[in-house]
């Protein structure tokens, strides 16, 4: 993606002031590159592009589509891919536990439905610590994992280019 944003916007005292306070408030440090003031229109082009990129990119991949059809189902997701990742046990009322906003039954719901569609599978964790066998642990599909982890991949080198196209 190339970004080309030459065109000098003159802008009001207004919209200056506007600017500067909201980059004020940004958590620039947090970036693995400094960015002048006058590149942030660029950066959040870019951002913006690769969201874009993203909403498209999902189209054709069926788990994250579904996954990130509500905040909910994101959020149940990112608690069995933690736990997934660490090797860690994680079931409805684990995953419940640590949604104190959702009821859960509405968690076992996305958890059921995801299982249905093959986006989450019934595996024992990697690290497998009980023996109780009332235990269903849950686990991201492999296509889901791919699907999820080369989406950030995308994102890393979005932001990469970005900062290489700083320097030069």
């Amino acid at each position: 993606m190339v970004l080309n944003v030459t065109k000098k916007i003159n802008l009001s005292t207004e919209d200056l002031k506007r600017q500067k306070n909201i980059i004020s408030k940004l958590n620039l440090a947090k970036l693995p590159f400094d960015i002048s003031p006058d590149r942030m229109c660029a950066l959040n082009l870019e951002m913006a592009r690769h969201s874009s990129a993203v909403l498209k990119y999902q189209e054709d991949k069926s788990g994250i589509k579904w996954i990130f059809s509500s905040i909910k189902k994101y959020k149940v997701f990112l608690i069995i891919f933690e736990s997934n990742e660490l090797g860690e046990e994680i079931y409805k009322e684990k995953i419940s536990s640590k949604l104190p906003e959702y009821s859960y039954k509405t968690v076992a719901q996305i958890v059921d439905d995801g299982i249905k569609l093959k986006f989450f599978i019934k595996l024992d964790a990697r690290s497998k610590t009980t023996t109780d066998q009332k235990i269903r642990n849950v686990r991201p599909s492999e296509e889901v994992i791919i699907e999820f982890i080369n989406w950030k991949i995308d994102l890393l080198a979005s932001l990469m280019k970005f900062k290489q196209d700083l320097i030069n």
